[in-house]
């Protein structure tokens, strides 16, 4: 669950957090649900593991991340701040001892979403991506030398904050590639830095796509703030909603599963000099995508790795 602040505003939030073993949260969240919550968030971590280990779309879970979490299941459930806390605590303390047989472990408390909203800022900061491209955050003051290329941004609650290897190996192909009036298409555009990368250094048209609306709307904004929306047009849906054109460079940060699903496609929106960029590669799956990449006749160009992933520019063998 997500809250969002308004203008200069926060909201406030009675927590509660229950902590039990996985045999007790059905029970546990249906005691919740009844006492009218507002939101329910469950953290279940054998339910995570089920997940990564039968679904391959995720490769971008932080290692330890499923260790972190124990073998608890964690309720959190949140009410306003109107409820008397003394009067619910004791509700709750009844209930439990009626559906349970017991008080199960749980903290209540007054939450406030500046806790979590914000305080991730003072951790990002202006950095140089890549030779000619510095990502300065909305909030940060900087003054740019030489040639420097500035891209501002507010990833809000999108994927794509430059500080990620994907993301800064397409940062690196497209300083090296756009060199003045390139048409570009960014295919899980996020937040948009990646189009708004070459949009800065010279494309004269770019296309950000991505299906989640979240990302979409971040990257509108974005755009509106990099005073490149005259350039850059955001689409929200897939490959297949948008015209089929042919681009000059075609960028593809996402994972690997999802590539492979669009390696076939991509030719529609080739030429022979077209540069595709495929990268959100886990270095485990480089060879079955480069497999893939010539079984679907495309030609492997250069790749490069940073940490455990890899990113490859590859081109149509018309």
């Amino acid at each position: 669950m997500k809250f969002l602040r308004r203008g200069s505003f926060s909201v406030k939030w009675l927590e509660v957090a229950v902590t039990v073993d996985p045999e007790y949260q059905e029970m546990v969240s249906q005691v919740l649900l009844d006492q009218g919550v507002q939101g329910l968030e469950i953290v279940d971590p054998y339910a995570f593991r089920q997940v990564l280990d039968e679904n391959r779309y995720l490769d971008y879970a932080d290692d330890g991340l499923i260790e972190s979490y124990g073998e608890k299941v964690i309720i959190k459930a949140y009410f306003s701040t109107d409820r008397d806390a003394e009067k619910l605590k004791s509700t709750l303390n009844d209930e439990f001892m009626r559906f349970l047989g017991l008080i199960p472990g749980y903290t209540l408390r007054i939450r406030d979403d500046s806790e979590w909203k914000d305080n991730w800022k003072k951790y990002y900061k202006t950095f140089k991506i890549f030779e000619r491209v510095v990502i300065k955050p909305t909030w940060e003051d900087y003054s740019k030398t030489g040639d420097e290329v500035i891209v501002e941004l507010e990833p809000g609650m999108a994927f794509g904050t430059g500080t990620h290897e994907t993301t800064r190996m397409c940062a690196e192909f497209l300083d090296e590639l756009v060199k003045g009036n390139e048409k570009v298409l960014d295919l899980g555009c996020g937040t948009g830095i990646l189009g708004i990368i070459a949009a800065k250094l010279g494309a004269s048209e770019v296309t950000c796509v991505d299906i989640d609306d979240a990302a979409y709307k971040a990257c509108i904004e974005n755009v509106r703030k990099n005073h490149v929306s005259d350039k850059v047009r955001v689409v929200l849906g897939e490959l297949k909603n948008i015209e089929t054109e042919k681009y000059d460079i075609i960028v593809v940060n996402i994972i690997a599963d999802v590539i492979l699903s669009l390696l076939p496609e991509f030719r529609k929106y080739s030429v022979p000099e077209t540069k595709i960029l495929l990268s959100g590669i886990i270095a485990d799956r480089r060879d079955e995508i480069a497999n893939a990449v010539k079984e679907h006749g495309y030609c492997l160009v250069t790749e490069k790795k940073q940490g455990e992933w890899v990113a490859m520019q590859i081109c149509t063998d018309f």
